[in-house]
């Protein structure tokens, strides 16, 4: 940095005299030359040269930026415009967007409200002519944009998971395309199990396990991942096993939302009498309807109908402990192993109600509440019906529960050929500490050997069952998991950490993609049935993962990088800085 002209004692020849060199360099310090070459090294590389050679040009960048410093800020409120209908599941466009429309769609309504107290918004709309940020295709750019930043987050917190699984599950939209939805399982770098949504994609023209292996080979980014365990959660619809009857105008519940029936069953049940009473009442009423009338009769006939209560009781049993699983798996954070505790729990009590006891204990209370069908003449019976009534009844109340017990362990019958899941079983830490479970040890070995060192992970194991500290609380998996990371031993026994990892990975069912479902039906409605398959898959990740674009908006680079995918297009507005 030293001028031509300068010293060069201290840039070139070097000082020599060193009895001297205190006073000399203090000296020196305090010197124009000094001070001179600081300021030079400390503006190297920042003072381009064409601007301190040329003052036009310098004048002409500073302009230059002060646009796009105008126009980032713009562009900085469309996106969070764009965010917030986003997350909320509104819609954009209008059906007349003119001028004098009344009605110009949620997009630009908002936009020019918000424009009333913002000057940034308001300049720009009564100025600009190149960029208003108001055209569909903006609006489909913005909202690609959104859903890429949030994809790239995604991307990178499964990077940095030591594993990450796959459940995907396939329905038809309104307008008839089977969308094929993914979501992605993984513990983050907190230790909290985390499903994210990836997308929708369109799998009409191969809905097969061909089609749906390379739509996920050639749709989906994440099949870049290597290095990584995948598991493929084979979704199977779940079974409603209570066929509905009675008037056309009973509550109808969504297919996918089978736990409603559940809710039917237990309020029909608990409020039986009060029900009975209720239309007993409005058939007595001479001022009501004839319709009114009509389904009041047809009611209260369904109501005394010995069949219908006897079914009615004998599922509202089952249902108070199929709920309890239900609630369960359809948690985020749910653990495999402990959804596997709960439904052997389930398993159990089906196996203690099928017994002659409970049997008569419902067909006891049914006839209380009805009449005893033995009580009917055999003239009257159906030739179905000839044989014993309460044979009859007993024959269906078991067969309804032997198909509850072989359908569940087939529904989740992948859980059992893990075996593994037991060397994190808290219940058996104390067995395991006394006897080691090898035959679990050598099962993730041989499915998962390749990610483990596995005499690091025996021992790692032995001291987690000999040691009650590191134990915890013994709850939940998930729960576990966060206590690891919390008390930093998942880098005092990586190995360990990896091992929970794997287990708390493992989705037990596909309620996490079918919930993303119900998000598809209000996103596709019949009012927005032409929506392209791109901008329906990023509306949906906004919804779904709002939680997640909420927290990345309050990043201090959040603009920045949806900016940086918005002007992936080329674009004639000024947004790049020189």
């Amino acid at each position: 940095m030293k001028p031509s002209h300068g010293c060069v004692v201290w840039s070139k020849v070097g000082f020599g005299d060193l009895s001297n060199f205190d006073r000399a360099y203090k000296r020196h310090e305090k010197s124009n030359e000094h001070v001179s070459a600081c300021a030079r090294l400390s503006c190297m590389g920042r003072i381009r040269v064409e601007h301190a050679i040329n003052e036009g040009a310098r004048i002409q960048v500073a302009k230059h930026n002060e646009i796009v410093k105008q126009n980032r800020a713009f562009l900085n409120r469309l996106i969070d415009v764009t965010s917030l209908l986003g997350r909320q599941e509104l819609s954009f466009r209008g059906h007349d967007e003119s001028s004098e429309s009344s009605n110009k769609g949620n997009y630009r309504e908002f936009t020019e409200t918000l424009a009333k107290y913002d000057s940034v918004l308001s300049t720009q709309f009564e100025s600009s002519t190149v960029f208003s940020g108001m055209s569909h295709t903006i609006q489909n750019d913005l909202i690609s944009a959104l859903a890429a930043t949030v994809s790239d987050q995604i991307r990178d917190e499964i990077q940095d998971a030591p594993f990450f699984g796959w459940q995907v599950d396939e329905t038809t939209d309104i307008s008839c395309r089977a969308q094929l939805s993914v979501i992605v399982r993984y513990a983050d770098s907190a230790g909290k199990i985390q499903e994210r949504f990836i997308g929708f994609f369109d799998v009409s023209g191969g809905r097969d396990a061909q089609g749906l292996n390379a739509c996920l080979n050639a749709e989906i980014f994440f099949a870049s991942l290597s290095g990584f365990a995948t598991f493929f959660s084979k979704s199977t619809k779940r079974t409603s096993f209570l066929e509905s009857a009675g008037c056309s105008r009973l509550p109808r519940n969504a297919p996918t939302r089978w736990n409603f029936t559940s809710r039917i069953v237990s309020t029909v049940a608990n409020n039986y009498d009060g029900l009975l009473q209720t239309f007993e009442n409005i058939i007595a009423d001479t001022t009501m309807d004839d319709d009114t009338l009509d389904c009041a009769k047809g009611f209260v006939r369904k109501l005394e109908d010995f069949e219908f209560v006897f079914m009615l009781y004998t599922y509202e049993q089952i249902f108070s402990e199929t709920d309890v699983v239900f609630d369960i798996v359809q948690q985020r954070a749910m653990d495999v192993l402990y959804c596997k505790n709960r439904i052997e729990s389930l398993l159990a009590f089906v196996k203690e109600k099928r017994s002659e006891g409970a049997f008569q204990a419902i067909y006891a209370k049914t006839t209380d509440l009805t009449s005893d069908p033995r009580d009917e003449p055999m003239r009257k019976r159906r030739l179905t019906q000839l044989q014993d009534p309460q044979v009859r009844y007993r024959n269906l109340y078991m067969a309804i529960l032997d198909n509850i017990l072989e359908q569940i362990p087939r529904r989740f019958s992948n859980l059992e050929s893990m075996l593994f899941l037991e060397l994190v079983n808290p219940g058996k830490f104390d067995d395991m500490r006394q006897v080691f479970p090898e035959e679990a040890f050598q099962s993730v070995l041989k499915s998962y050997g390749h990610h483990f060192d596995s005499g690091r992970l025996r021992s790692e194991l032995q001291v987690l069952y000999s040691d009650q500290d590191l134990q915890g609380n013994r709850g939940k998996l998930c729960d576990y998991l966060v206590f690891l990371k919390d008390m930093e031993l998942d880098s005092a026994m990586p190995q360990l950490y990896k091992l929970f990892s794997l287990v708390a990975t493992i989705g037990a069912t596909s309620a996490g993609v079918e919930r993303s479902f119900s998000c598809l039906k209000r996103l596709k409605s019949y009012t927005r049935n032409t929506m392209g398959q791109g901008r329906l898959s990023s509306l949906a990740l906004l919804a779904i993962e709002r939680t997640l674009v909420k927290s990345l908006e309050k990043t201090p680079s959040w603009y920045d990088r949806v900016t940086d995918h918005f002007l992936e297009k080329e674009r004639r507005a000024e947004f790049t800085f020189k």
